[in-house]
């Protein structure tokens, strides 16, 4: 076996280990990688680019049915070949993640808390709503009341409106009135959102990829396994995300391992860009042929990305 074969069986490995499901890897590579290339794939490609990763074909077309089927994937059929690409409401939800995937530096904290507390919300909008804000950070501060420390009401916004809950939410604003205070939230932080957990899944992410960043530095790596490589990376990567409150570091622990884990994230795809794109350019197909390259706002990522 070759020294590129073992370094693919390691990912394949650990997919299976981290029991990773197809469908999360499909929305990944859709959400990473072909909505960057014109937004279309073939069935047949994803079949033969998700193989690698230990993903077989049953698995692939039972993940894209059921995709579609949940409003994730809509398909366009040219012939007897079946292409597709994110919908409308797949795409935003990707976009507000993507917001902090590629994220470069976490911004300056204004001290200020969001509060939303539900007064009217029917009850078939509850758990939805409940489920919506923990993607966005927020968690109960007492009975009845989300909180978050954060200014940006953007994201909030859209749940509210896409809910149609607008007038049945009261949405305040609060800061802490002393450093007493903002003690005891710090330390309320630490277990009502659970950041003992959150850190021992960053500290397993940096166990894994510190290698594969080393490795990556000083070895000439294959097209193939720069494709692998950077879609694990941001499919791990996001998977944390989804229980990261996003926190700003002043209520975070000193030294909070969630940054070094945003740094490392960031180096390393920034090492993989040409391996990476030259797979998809030459193996990822859509019904035009090979795949468009890269839009601009995909060398925005992380402050800046260059092809060389």
């Amino acid at each position: 076996m070759t020294d590129t074969n073992k370094r693919i069986e390691i990912i394949k490995q650990h997919i299976k280990d981290s029991n990773i499901s197809c469908t999360s890897m499909v929305v990944t590579v859709f959400g990473d990688i072909i909505s960057q290339h014109g937004h279309w794939v073939g069935l047949s490609s994803l079949i033969k680019v998700l193989e690698p990763f230990g993903f077989n074909e049953r698995q692939v077309r039972t993940s894209v049915y059921r995709l579609v089927q949940n409003d994730w994937l809509k398909v366009n059929k040219i012939g007897r070949r079946s292409y597709y690409c994110f919908t409308d409401s797949a795409t935003g939800h990707y976009e507000k993640a993507a917001k902090r995937i590629y994220l470069t530096d976490r911004e300056d904290w204004d001290q200020n808390w969001i509060l939303v507390l539900p007064i009217s919300v029917p009850e078939d909008k509850k758990e939805e709503l409940r489920k919506s804000l923990l993607w966005q950070g927020f968690n109960t501060l007492t009975s009845g009341v989300y909180a978050h420390p954060s200014s940006d009401r953007f994201s909030l916004d859209e749940i509210l409106y896409e809910l149609g809950i607008v007038s049945d939410v009261v949405v305040l604003n609060a800061k802490t009135g002393d450093l007493n205070s903002q003690g005891a939230i710090k330390e309320m932080i630490k277990s009502r959102w659970q950041l003992a957990e959150l850190e021992a899944s960053y500290q397993q992410f940096l166990s894994f990829y510190r290698p594969i960043y080393q490795k990556i530095s000083s070895t000439q790596v294959s097209p193939l396994e720069g494709f692998i490589y950077r879609a694990a990376l941001i499919h791990d990567f996001r998977r944390i995300l989804l229980r990261d409150p996003d926190f700003p570091n002043e209520m975070l622990p000193h030294g909070w391992v969630g940054n070094e884990a945003q740094d490392l994230v960031k180096r390393t795809y920034k090492a993989l860009i040409n391996t990476s794109l030259s797979f998809i350019d030459e193996q990822i197909e859509n019904a035009q042929g090979n795949v468009p390259e890269a839009n601009s706002k995909f060398f925005t990522r992380f402050g800046g990305i260059k092809k060389s």
